[in-house]
C-alpha cells in the first residue's frame, strides 16, 4: 500500500510537469521535484526513491513469505498427523508428472510442463492403495512465458512481483503462492485389476475445456460420447477413445455417484479411466495442503482440510468401482 500512494505521487510529479502554473495548496510540495536550472535533475529523485522502496519491500515481502510457508507446512504436516494417523503423509516429493501426463486430463499439458508438489498421501482403504497428492501446474503459455521475460529484467521484475504476489493477491483473496499455476489443487490415483482397452475422460463442461480439448493435437482419436443421464450432462462433458467402453464404464449409477462426488468436494471435479487406473483431480484455487487466504483465524480451515481428504481417501466406495469396473 505504501508502495502504492509512493507510485500515485510520482504520477502527480510527472504530470504537474504539463501544468506549470498549478496553484492548488495541497500539492504545492510538487514543486519541489521540478527540474530548474541550479537543480535539473530534481525530476530524477522521485524516480530514485521508487526503485529503493520497490527493492525494500518486495525483498520484506520475499523473506516474510518464505518464513510463513515454512511454517505452513510445519503446520500442516501435524494437523494431518492428528486428523489421520494411518496414512502415510510425506512433504517435499517429487510431483507425480508421469500419473498426472497418463491421466489425459489437461490438454494442454505438455512433458515438460512445470509440476510442483506440496505433499503426498497414501493410504491402505479395503484393499486399494490410493494416492492424494497436492499439485501446482503451469502451463507454459504465451503470457506465462511473457511473465517469465519480465521476471529476468532488472526493476521490471519487482513491479512483476508487486502486482502478482502483492496487488493482486489483495483483490483476488488468493494465496500469493498460487498466481502463476494455470491449475492447483487435489490429484488422486488408484489402480483396479480390470483392463481397459482405450480411455474415458470427464471433465466439467465449459467452453474452455471443450476449446483445449479441440485444439489439442493428442487427442484425437477421441470422440465426444453424448449420454443420456441430463442431470450429469448439465455438469460434465465426455470424451473418449471407444463409446462402447465408455459407455460400459459410466452407466446411470456411477454417473449419479459422480455428480453426488462434486456435491461432497464442492469444487469442480476431473475423472479419467486409463488402462488399469482411475484418476481424480479436485480443483482447489488455494491448494489443498496449503491455508487460504481470510480463513487462518476459524476452525474453517481443519474442517476443510479434513474434509477434502476424507471424501478423497473413499473415493473407491463412493463410487462403488468394484461392482461398476471389476475387482479393484
Amino acid at each position: 500500500m505504501i508502495t502504492g500512494l509512493y507510485f500515485v505521487i510520482m504520477l502527480l510529479i510527472m504530470a504537474s510537469n504539463y501544468f506549470p502554473d498549478l496553484e492548488i495548496s495541497q500539492l504545492a510540495f510538487l514543486k519541489f521535484f521540478k527540474s530548474t536550472p541550479s537543480n535539473p535533475y530534481a525530476s530524477i529523485y522521485p524516480l530514485m526513491g521508487l526503485i529503493v522502496l520497490l527493492y525494500l519491500s518486495t525483498s520484506i515481502f520475499a523473506n516474510l513469505f518464505r518464513k510463513f510457508k515454512l511454517k505452513e507446512s510445519e503446520t500442516i504436516a501435524k494437523m494431518v498427523k492428528l486428523l489421520f494417523p494411518k496414512v502415510n503423509f510425506t512433504q517435499n516429493t517429487m510431483a507425480p508428472a508421469n500419473e498426472i501426463v497418463s491421466s489425459k486430463l489437461f490438454a494442454w499439458i505438455k512433458k515438460d510442463s512445470p509440476i510442483y508438489s506440496y505433499g503426498q498421501i497414501r493410504s491402505k482403504i479395503d484393499d486399494t492403495e490410493i494416492n492424494i497428492s497436492d499439485i501446482g501446474i503451469v502451463e507454459e503459455n504465451i503470457s506465462n512465458k511473457f511473465t517469465g521475460v519480465l521476471m529476468r529484467i532488472p526493476i521490471l521484475n519487482m513491479f512483476v512481483v508487486l502486482y502478482q504476489y502483492v496487488f493482486k493477491n489483495m483483490v483476488s483473496n488468493k494465496s500469493a503462492g498460487n498466481i502463476y499455476y494455470t491449475y492447483r489443487g487435489m490429484f488422486c490415483w488408484l489402480k483396479f485389476k480390470k483392463k481397459l482397452n482405450g480411455h474415458t475422460v470427464v471433465l466439467p463442461s465449459n467452453q474452455k475445456n471443450k476449446l483445449d480439448r479441440f485444439a489439442s493435437f493428442n487427442f484425437k482419436e477421441e470422440q465426444k460420447i453424448n449420454l443420456e443421464d441430463p442431470r450429469f450432462t448439465n455438469q460434465f462433458v465426455v470424451y473418449s477413445t471407444d463409446q462402447v467402453e465408455a459407455r460400459y464404464v459410466l452407466s446411470t449409477a456411477l454417473m449419479e455417484r459422480i455428480v453426488l462426488l462434486k456435491e461432497k468436494f464442492n469444487q469442480p471435479i476431473y475423472l479419467s479411466f486409463h488402462n488399469q487406473q482411475m484418476f481424480l483431480a479436485v480443483k482447489n484455487e488455494n491448494g489443498l495442503f496449503s491455508f487460504s487466504s481470510g480463513k487462518l483465524d476459524t476452525i474453517k480451515v481443519v474442517e476443510e482440510l479434513a474434509h477434502d481428504i476424507k471424501t478423497a481417501l473413499k473415493i473407491a466406495s463412493e463410487l462403488k468401482l468394484r461392482q461398476q469396473i471389476g475387482n479393484i
